[in-house]
């Protein structure tokens, strides 16, 4: 038995994918190194740094552990902690726990890969 129409289906589903992964892959050339939304098909949506890129997917920096004090309080605002008077850092008393209000550490960043069939569409530019 011959079934003509499913190679046709078959071919036809093979352009579009191609087709896909080309638009993909044309959008992350053009905003390597830009902040960009990703929207994957199940509807999540992810935001990062495109870094590395392919034919096959892309690889994005993902910003991770901004806050991991947990204790409600701003990094860069005031909180009870080690301080003299209102945040200076100076013996105990009410203040940011770092002096002068500067952030625990850098935010740091991680790799995630995306592969171009499980993303719907990439939005940029993204605007805060």
């Amino acid at each position: 038995m011959n079934y003509p129409y499913i190679n046709t289906n078959s071919k036809l589903m093979s352009q579009q994918l191609d087709h896909h992964k080309k638009n993909m892959f044309d959008l992350c050339q053009k905003h390597h190194l830009y902040l960009v939304q990703v929207e994957t098909v199940d509807g999540q949506t992810f935001e990062g740094i495109v870094d590395e890129f392919d034919e096959d997917g892309v690889t994005l920096l993902v910003p991770s552990g901004e806050n991991e004090r947990g204790d409600g309080f701003d990094d860069v605002g005031f909180g009870p902690g080690p301080g003299y008077g209102m945040g200076y850092g100076y013996g105990p008393g009410f203040g940011s726990p770092y002096g002068y209000g500067y952030p625990r550490r850098f935010r740091r960043f991680r790799r995630y890969r995306y592969p171009f069939f499980n993303l719907n569409r990439i939005f940029f530019p993204f605007f805060f």
